[in-house]
């Protein structure tokens, strides 16, 4: 065998110098684990069945890793493979001593090599002596049996069924019965009895009998290459009979019979029905593998066999080819039909002679770099002739053969006779283009490639005819795909001739754009895919010349497709077809510009090359009319209304570079569609128009001038209202229709196009802006949300356009009270939802005026009819109350931001929208335009003000909002809106100065945060304010959902880092700003990476265990959130935070940890306090609790006897008491008396001389609360509490006052106790318990003690349900 080759020096070291020669025998690898498996691989060729099972599964592995690039290993393959096979060769020779755990072992190393690199590569390298031929046919035998011939269980499961050794075996076997001389002197078995009239060999016999009973039939990979033997062996010269044989059984196979049922079906025609349904199940079982592996077998047959050995049976294969298309296999299998067109096209290429018709397109010379130089097709020949002496410009069709001779030659192609059965293959092939399966098509566009390319011309240009009827109007994508990839093949071979191209760019060029509709789906991807397919196979087919004439309708047709297409893969796959049509031809204009902007990553974000790529290619002129129109005519009916709305965005950015066409043709087209009866058509249509008139205003030297005017401008002004009276609100798409309209009338409003101005009598102040104004807030009403935005943006847009003019106090008075009064009193939730997300956008020239103070509807003038007494009064009008619209909206906005009295009229979506709206006053008014001193002093008033009564509006949100519904913490939409609107809010108090009318700023700080502190101005944010606002972002930081934790962190990072863009100062001045900044990320990017648990929480926990009064002030709000997190039912959640937690504490230094722990002890207890019968703290503080008394973290406040505990014991027992008492909720009752049994082991049992020792107090305290609970209603709960007492109990050492007798009977009454029975039963045996563990029985349990005592009874938990669920323990 050959040696094993070096893989030489790796590419991490460096080359040789100068003046060294590399040796010749080396080479570079970019394996990086070669050297481990040429170790591995040594190792196992020298120590053979010795060799570590690890060695083999660790080459299998480093093999896998290569799938993606397998040629890396070429290098090494004959290296490891040959040692390999050395393996299983000298186990094959073994005989029956073979072990067959090494050879399964082996075969599994070397099926992975052949599945990453190829069995064709792998093969080569196999040893092929004709002496191990008989060697391996036993051995594969031998692996029938593997399980038989186990010994152990472990043998057993790693050989299983040695699927992989038969697979390897099999590949051996189809090289070595290529050795080069008669197979009969190679079989022992023959002898000089042999006979010569005999098939084949023994030997070849028993491989075809294991072939046609086993391995044609198998479901793997055992299959195709029992197929590729067969057809190795039979196509041998010295097997013509076996050849015969097989296809015999084979026709019978095929037709779901074999050799021994046709003769019993002939002979016994009386079988009963049962057995013959029973026998047809069991032959269409195996059928369903046989059939494939049996047509596999005989297409790989007639491609390696000989024309002269099989002609005389392809009649008779094309028989059974034909019957195998139209079978019930070939129905339900793409696997069957595909082996069938391959069976079908080697057959057809059977009946024709092997020859190179004449009559192809040869395209001659191609350098690509004449086409980058700009030399012409004639030079270029020109040159191509002198080297090659050859008279190019004579040739008739591209080559080089003088006319008169190609002439010739093609009269002798058109003379030569075609068999009958090529017409029948060629339109099975027709038809397979058909199919359903794209590999079909694909398997039949090859077959007509190459037997087209043995036709005469006319033949092969009815072929191509055929083809090119595939593009036909009632034709489905399936056809289409197929003619594509038909095309392309013909094209690759040169066999779609020049003057066939008029006909065929066209379908072409319609295949670029091919999209139906099918249901919620659309079909046609492939088809469009397959189109650039061709385009591509055009380019590298054709000369310059060729295709020149047809580039006005390809290169647009694929730019069209590059820049708007759906699928990313159809994008891509059309810039690479006009890049390789630029590169090899040349002929697109401004080929290389198209190809820098429309590159592989350019194209794979829709938006950018909607958007992008579009705009780019719409500066050349040649392709602009083809994109614009494509826009128009396809993209913006499109099925997906995605797709319309972002062809309408490309609609405003391409529409530029064409004015004349955007006002003249698109915009009228537009308005046309606009009321149609589909509602894709209208959608986009409405869409579509609306960016067009912001296209026509960018494109506009004027900006006061209008966009249209005249008959347009009224079409285009009147539109909401057509669309209104058409009813197209209603039934299906109406949300979709009410979106449009709003964006319609928001680019109305910013292009400001006059209303009530068109060419007819003055219509009325209140026709068109009324209209539009009421259809608005009618959107604003709308339940779903998409709507709702869009009729804020527009209203926003509307009121800044039509209603800030002359007269801005009236418009302020129509719209911003209005909504006010929406915001506050409306009793829908969409109406509140939509008033308020508007009053955020409302513009600031009617935000500065002044309206009337928002009532509610029906107490208006409260004191009319007390003052009617009054004459003087009533002589004179009274004045309302003015104020200003800012002042309205942020009351509206905070009214809407607070909880309602009743639960079921809480909406958390008004919320939302309330702080967002309240966020959109303070951003509208800072950004109102100073004009003279005195309105940017109201303005900074105004700004102010709005800004700090907003940011209490988000602190009390974040600090209170934990609403839950049937979606659970809906509340938590609401504070991640706080969240998000924080930052902004800071900004806007840092860049306003202080005023008097700013009723937020606090008399007493001196201390203002920001940059203006270096300046000397005062700013509105005082200290206590914004560590309140660091303090509970650091609470939602440990909370347990991670969107919120995101949230949080992004803004401590905006907060406390400072953010540029949105001018926003570093708040330094808060404590501890240096810490803080160590727990929270360093940028906005990785906020969502640092809220992952396993990185936030002990980052913040380094917070609540750090030394230093500055850190105080976060304590408490570090605290509840982790209690929140840790205490939650989530697993791994619990685990981060309690542990992280845990660990802090726990790292702290010996001295400051007591005093630690006694903090987080009254912080804990402090908490219970405030959130006092909330069970969303309660219970996780609970949990929390019985977690840090178990892991001694709170040893401070339960120091063990005889030390005493510390005074907050006491305080905790009683507030667990407290909260347990009442409670129905079972999770939470056993999880206080976990709780409380931690403090029943401190110091000394309570006595009955009134000892108020706190030790004392505390133990007796918690013993009380448990006691309680050993009675409870609930058995689950009385269980829990003894099993916890009863562990506290043993773990105790008893006391001083010598009270372990009363302890240890407690201990047995404990356990020899059902808990969970009745609680009639439990209760006096409860009652002795306080005597036997010294505590003095409250004043109801003497009483119960000294009636009779109930005697016990035994409960049957069959005689009722409410037995039964109590002997559950529930």
């Amino acid at each position: 065998g050959a040696g094993v080759a070096l893989s030489g020096i790796s590419a991490e070291q460096s080359p040789p110098t100068m003046g060294e020669e590399a040796p010749e025998e080396r080479e570079v690898t970019f394996v990086a684990e070669a050297g481990e498996v040429d170790a591995l691989v040594a190792s196992i060729a020298e120590l053979g069945s010795s060799a570590d099972p690890v060695h083999f599964r660790r080459i299998a592995q480093v093999v896998e890793r290569y799938q993606e690039f397998p040629t890396l290993l070429d290098g090494h393959l004959e290296g490891w493979i040959t040692p390999l096979a050395g393996v299983l060769r000298h186990e094959a020779h073994k005989g029956d001593d073979a072990d067959m755990v090494v050879v399964q072992r082996t075969a599994k190393v070397l099926n992975a090599l052949a599945t990453v690199r190829g069995a064709k590569t792998v093969v080569k390298f196999f040893p092929h002596e004709a002496r191990d031929l008989e060697p391996v046919v036993a051995l594969l035998v031998r692996s029938h049996d593997v399980q038989l011939l186990a010994t152990t269980l472990e043998e057993k499961d790693e050989l299983g069924t040695a699927w992989e050794t038969r697979a390897v075996l099999i590949l051996w076997l189809a090289i070595l019965v290529l050795i080069p001389f008669d197979l009969v002197t190679v079989d022992s078995q023959v002898g000089a009895t042999h006979d010569a009239d005999a098939e084949a060999p023994p030997v070849v016999m028993r491989i075809l009998g294991l072939c046609q009973d086993r391995y044609l039939s198998d479901p793997g990979i055992v299959r195709d290459r029992a197929a590729t033997l067969l057809a190795r062996l039979l196509t041998r010269p010295d097997m013509p009979r076996a050849l015969s044989t097989f296809l015999d059984w084979a026709t019978a196979a095929l037709g779901g019979r074999n050799g021994a049922e046709v003769t019993n079906a002939e002979t016994n025609a009386e079988i009963n029905d049962l057995d013959k349904a029973k026998a047809f199940a069991e032959q269409e079982q195996r059928n369903d593998f046989l059939v494939p592996g049996v047509a596999r077998a005989l297409a790989a047959i007639f491609k390696l066999g000989t024309r002269e050995a099989l002609l005389g049976v392809a009649e008779r294969a094309w028989g059974d080819a034909r019957d195998l298309q139209s079978s019930r296999a070939a129905a339900g299998s793409a696997l069957v039909r595909q082996l069938a067109c391959k069976l079908a096209q080697r057959i057809g290429l059977l009946f024709l002679k092997p020859r190179v018709v004449t009559w192809r397109y040869e395209r001659g010379a191609r350098s690509l770099v004449d086409n980058l130089n700009g030399t012409s097709s004639g030079e270029a020949g020109e040159t191509h002739s002198s080297k090659t002496g050859e008279n190019t410009p004579e040739t008739k069709h591209g080559g080089n053969t003088p006319s008169s001779e190609k002439e010739k030659e093609t009269a002798r192609d058109d003379d030569d006779d075609v068999p009958e059965g090529v017409e029948e293959v060629i339109e099975s092939l027709l038809v397979a283009l058909r199919d359903k399966d794209t590999v079909v098509r694909w398997s039949a566009a090859k077959g007509l490639g190459r037997i087209t390319a043995r036709l005469p011309a006319e033949f092969g240009d009815e072929v191509v005819g055929s083809i090119l009827d595939g593009f036909g109007v009632g034709e489905n994508e399936n056809t289409r795909h197929g003619a594509c990839l038909a095309l392309a093949e013909l094209a690759r071979r040169g066999l779609l001739l020049p003057t066939r191209l008029p006909d065929a760019v066209p379908h072409v060029a319609n295949a670029l754009t091919y999209d139906v509709r099918r249901g919620p789906h659309s079909v046609g991807a492939h088809v469009r895919d397959a189109a650039s397919y061709v385009c591509w196979a055009f380019a590298r087919a054709y000369a310059p010349e060729a295709l020149a004439p047809h580039s006005g309708a390809l290169a647009p047709a694929l730019l069209v497709a590059a820049c708007f297409d759906r699928e990313v893969n159809c994008r891509r796959a059309a810039a690479a077809a006009f890049q390789e049509a630029v590169g090899r031809v040349g002929a697109f204009p401004h080929g290389m510009d198209v190809v820098s902007a429309a590159d592989y990553f350019a194209l794979g974000a829709r938006q950018n090359a909607f958007t992008v790529v579009a705009d780019f290619v719409c500066t050349l002129g040649e392709y602009r009319p083809k994109l614009l129109n494509h826009l128009l005519e396809v993209k913006l009916s499109h099925w997906e209304r995605s797709t319309r709305e972002l062809s309408a965005k490309a609609l405003f950015v391409c529409g530029q570079r064409d004015v004349g066409w955007t006002q003249n043709v698109a915009l009228p087209t537009l308005l046309d569609r606009s009321l149609s009866l589909a509602l894709e058509t209208r959608h986009g249509a409405i869409v579509g128009a609306a960016e067009a008139l912001l296209a026509l205003r960018e494109a506009s030297a004027d900006k006061k001038q209008s966009v249209v005017t005249g008959a347009l401008a009224e079409r285009v002004v009147t539109l909401v209202r057509d669309v209104e009276k058409a009813r197209l609100y209603r039934g299906k798409g109406g949300e979709t229709m009410r979106v449009a309209t709003c964006r319609f009338v928001e680019c109305l409003a910013q292009v400001r196009q006059p209303l009530d101005r068109g060419p007819g009598p003055a219509t009325g102040p209140k026709s068109l802006r009324t209209t539009l104004l009421v259809s608005m807030e009618e959107s604003l009403k709308h339940p779903s949300l998409e709507v709702r935005d869009a009729a804020k943006n527009a209203i926003g847009a509307f009121a800044e356009a039509y209603m800030c003019g002359s007269n801005p106090e009236k418009g302020a008075e129509r719209l911003v009270a209005t909504l006010c009064r929406q915001a506050s009193f409306d009793l829908n939730p969409a109406a509140k939802r939509g008033a308020a997300a508007a009053l955020g956008a409302m513009p600031a020239a009617l935000l500065l005026t002044r309206i009337k103070k928002t009532e509610k509807p029906g107490s208006e003038n409260p004191k009319k009819e007390d003052d009617a007494t009054d004459t003087n009064e009533m002589s004179q009008p009274v004045e309302p109350d003015l104020v200003p619209a800012w002042r309205s909206a942020m009351d509206a906005l905070q009214l809407a931001s607070t909880f309602e009295s009743d639960p079921e009229l809480r909406d958390a979506e008004t919320r939302v929208c309330a702080v967002l709206g309240a966020l959109g006053v303070v951003l509208t008014l800072l950004a109102a335009t100073p004009i003279g001193c005195d309105t940017f002093d109201s303005v900074a008033c105004a700004t102010a003000t709005c800004a700090n009564e907003t940011l209490s509006m988000c602190v009390f949100c974040i600090q209170h909002d934990y609403c839950m519904d049937n979606r659970g913490d809906v509340g938590s939409w609401v504070r991640e809106a706080a969240m998000d609107a924080i930052p902004f809010l800071l900004a806007a108090a840092q860049r306003t100065r202080a005023s008097r009318c700013d009723a937020e700023t606090s008399d007493g700080e001196d201390n203002p945060i920001g940059d203006s502190t270096q300046t000397g101005e005062h700013i509105t944010l005082a200290l206590t304010n914004v560590t309140t606002i660091v303090a509970v972002l650091l609470k939602q930081a440990a909370e347990k959902i991670d969107r919120v934790r995101s949230a949080a962190f992004a803004a401590l990072v905006q907060t406390l880092r400072g953010d540029d863009d949105i001018s926003l100062s570093p708040l330094t001045a808060v404590p501890a700003y240096a810490k803080l900044l160590r727990a929270i990320p360093e940028t906005q990017k990785v906020a969502a990476a640092w809220a992952a648990p396993g990185n936030c929480f002990p980052a913040l926990a380094t917070l609540i265990a750090g030394d230093g009064v500055d850190l105080a002030p976060y304590r408490e709000s570090l605290v509840e959130g982790f209690v929140v997190s840790a205490g939650g039912v989530g697993d791994s959640l619990g685990k981060a935070a309690g542990g992280a937690l845990v660990a802090a504490l726990a790292e702290t230094g010996s001295g400051d940890k007591a005093a630690l722990q006694l903090a987080v002890a009254k912080t804990l207890v402090d908490l219970m306090d405030m959130r006092f019968g909330n069970d969303r703290v309660v219970v996780p503080l609970l949990r929390v609790l019985d977690t840090s008394f178990s892991s001694g973290c709170l040893a401070a406040v339960t120091s063990h006897p005889p030390a005493p505990p510390d005074t907050l014991a006491v305080v905790l027992a009683n507030k667990l008491r407290a909260e347990l008492k009442g409670s129905r909720d079972i999770a939470k009752l056993c999880l206080g008396a976990q709780a409380l049994c931690h403090l029943v082991g401190l110091g000394k049992a309570a006595t009955k001389d009134g000892d108020d020792d706190s030790s004392l107090c505390a133990k007796s305290c918690a013993t009380h609360g448990v006691l309680v609970l050993l009675v409870n209603r609930y058995p689950r709960v009385r269980r829990v509490a003894a099993e916890t007492l009863y562990v506290t109990l043993l773990g105790d050492a008893g006391d001083e006052n010598g009270n372990d007798d009363g302890r240890e009977l407690a201990i047995e009454l404990l356990s020899s106790t059902r808990w969970d029975a009745d609680v009639s039963i439990v209760k006096p045996t409860r009652n002795k318990l306080y005597e036997m563990l010294g505590l003095v029985p409250p004043k109801l349990a003497l009483v119960l003690a000294t009636k009779k005592k109930i005697t016990e009874k035994e409960v049957d938990e069959n005689d009722s349900y409410a037995a039964l669920v109590g002997s559950a323990g529930y």
